[in-house]
């Protein structure tokens, strides 16, 4: 009786596993839970880092993430800062955010082109680095823009 049990046990665990992989796959809510029950983190250079300020433009809120320049030792020279762009209406051709990102005064614009999907600065320090990279993202866009550490 107990190996045809152990046999039963076998059979159920093989058939289960597959089951369970397709839950964490694509159910997203319980494997961020998972994850954060098991005290794991995204990286920052996955999810951009936390949102340090969010504007409300009446059609769009954008959200500004910290500058990104984590490495897996050490900070790296050059990071990343993220601004994500959502929709709360249809959105305007042209969105525009200034930045200040070490909230010293010096400030720069990010000007997106919701048509063509492009990204440019306005008066970027030399501190910015490389063309913006943008892409959609549900119904909104993300731009990051790139970044070489102040000394």
């Amino acid at each position: 009786m107990s190996r045809k049990l152990k046999n039963i046990g076998y059979v159920w665990a093989a058939l289960a596993t597959p089951l369970v992989l397709l839950t964490m796959l694509y159910n997203d809510g319980l494997s961020r839970r998972l994850a954060a029950a098991s005290g794991l983190k995204i990286s920052p250079r996955f999810s951009g880092g936390e949102i340090v300020r969010t504007a409300d433009h009446g059609a769009y809120r954008t959200s500004v993430h910290r500058p990104v320049f984590d490495g897996l030792t050490g900070d790296r020279e050059k990071g990343f800062i993220q601004v994500d762009w959502e929709p709360l209406a249809p959105l305007p051709k042209t969105l525009r955010e200034e930045l200040d990102i070490y909230g010293d005064g010096e400030k720069f614009s990010v000007i997106l082109n919701t048509v063509s999907g492009t990204a440019t600065c306005e008066n970027d320090p030399s501190w910015v680095s490389g063309k913006p990279q943008t892409e959609r993202y549900r119904s909104g866009w993300i731009t990051r823009i790139g970044l070489k550490k102040r000394k």
